[in-house]
């Protein structure tokens, strides 16, 4: 069956379209003609349950749902091909022209490579324990893959993951979530990068479902932005963690509104592997400070958001490193340890951290009072660390190792940041005591006020 949907002049639209399915074990979705932008297809069964969430913007022009996992592609979920009439909902997110066109086709036989070594990542229980041990997880929170604008393939990334030794990895592809992936010793948290236009791009982490994006744009007379802030208070109430990405990259608008109260983490390092730099880490670390001198308690991230190898030929996975302490390697253990704050980023040093408070260790993130250990040291190289009072450098120094005590009163956000070459290379979520709470929620007037801060 073939499926035509035309752009309307809305700003943003959801169109949908039936057909019926008698005796089938799989169902092939062919894209047969769609822009390579952020529009979205959402498949569901006469159950009205979805089975397959796809983007437009995708290198992968052709999925199976099929009964059998082995046969099903990512983005979508195996199980029983129910008889009965399907439903496949169109989303534009974002005003743009022209149609989308597709051919669904059920039967019998996948019409494509089965990949039996693959998992379900839907399926991982957030409990199952992969590592008993309570430390410091490596691993990459932001990457692509062909399946959205990526040009790799997802077993091209397990292989650089378990080149680099990652304890975890974090397949973040636009808008739609990993369902289906090679098998590999480090553990895999499921995650997407909502993206709806290029306004704001946000990661989100710890998915046991795929998003309906047709059921929020189908609401009546309102805004994209009332639409955000419902799905990532949905979202934080499902116990997804939200991550503000890359605000000062080029081509972003920061033109969307939403609560911030439903934020999590933000990305304060982003692709420093990129040549000409055309995203502005320095100035996401000073809106990072702005937003916790604000009362914010946000967690550090940093991601390679690495679509494609460089000019070397490497696929620059890792560049950055998130480091998260964790209880134990688990989905639950990496959440509640990115919930808490306890993370560093490393940008291709090996950087140790320790903080200590009368024999006890402290973590970022912690809130604490009173004096204050901080000793780090890089295995490799001399850099300037920087330790920062409430987005102030307190004081500067050019060292392998930085050994210092400071003092936390009241309203004090304390982090260390280390720079090689003026190039931020590790990074801290901060320790802090008595912040006051935010009284100013939204983005858009949080972002105002801090513009107002700068000089560029």
């Amino acid at each position: 069956m073939r499926i035509r949907f035309a752009f309307s002049s809305e700003p943003f639209e959801v169109q949908s379209a039936t057909f019926t399915v008698q005796h089938a074990t799989c169902i092939d979705i062919f894209l047969v003609d769609v822009p390579f932008e952020h529009l979205f297809l959402v498949l569901k069964d006469p159950e009205q349950q979805i089975r397959a969430l796809l983007t437009c913007k995708t290198r992968t022009k052709h999925f199976i749902v099929s009964e059998s996992a082995a046969s099903s592609s990512n983005n979508t979920l195996a199980g029983k091909i129910l008889p009965g009439i399907w439903t496949i909902t169109f989303v534009r997110p974002a005003l743009h022209v022209g149609a989308v066109v597709l051919d669904v086709i059920p039967g019998d036989t996948p019409t494509g490579v089965t990949t039996p070594d693959n998992f379900s990542v839907l399926s991982q229980r957030p409990n199952r324990v992969l590592q008993h041990a309570e430390k410091w997880y490596r691993g990459d929170l932001h990457c692509h893959s062909y399946y959205s604008d990526g040009r790799v393939s997802l077993s091209d990334i397990c292989d650089s993951a378990e080149d680099n030794g990652f304890d975890y990895l974090a397949v973040t592809d636009h808008s739609v979530i990993t369902t289906r992936l090679p098998h590999r010793p480090f553990l895999v948290l499921p995650a997407t990068e909502i993206t709806l236009d290029n306004e704001v791009h946000y990661n989100a982490f710890g998915f046991n479902k795929l998003i309906d994006y047709g059921h929020y744009f189908s609401w009546h007379n309102v805004s994209k932005n009332t639409i955000l802030t419902q799905l990532f208070h949905d979202l934080s109430g499902e116990g997804v963690l939200i991550s503000i990405n890359h605000p000062f990259s080029e081509g972003m608008t920061l033109q969307h509104d939403f609560d911030v109260r439903d934020i999590h983490l933000f990305e304060v390092i982003n692709a420093p592997h990129l040549a000409g730099h055309p995203i502005d880490n320095d100035k996401a670390i000073r809106f990072y400070d702005f937003l916790w001198n604000q009362g914010f308690r946000l967690t550090a991230t940093g991601g390679s958001d690495a679509h494609k190898p460089d000019g070397n030929g490497v696929y620059p996975l890792g560049k950055p490193t998130t480091a998260i302490f964790s209880r134990e390697l688990s989905i639950a253990g990496l959440l509640a340890g990115l919930r808490a704050g306890r993370t560093t980023i490393s940008n291709e040093v090996d950087c140790q951290l320790h903080l200590r408070q009368s024999g006890r260790t402290i973590y970022p993130g912690d809130e604490v009072s009173g004096e204050v250990n901080f000793a780090a040291s890089c295995s490799a190289h001399a850099l300037s660390w920087r330790l920062m009072k409430n987005g102030d450098c307190v004081e500067e120094t050019y060292a392998q190792t930085f050994i210092r005590n400071i003092s936390l009163q009241k309203g004090d956000v304390i982090r260390l940041e280390a720079r090689r070459n003026e190039e931020i290379v590790f990074f801290m979520t901060p320790i802090h005591y008595g912040i006051t709470l935010p009284s100013v929620f939204q983005f858009a007037a949080l972002l105002a006020q801090f513009l107002l801060t700068q000089k560029d």
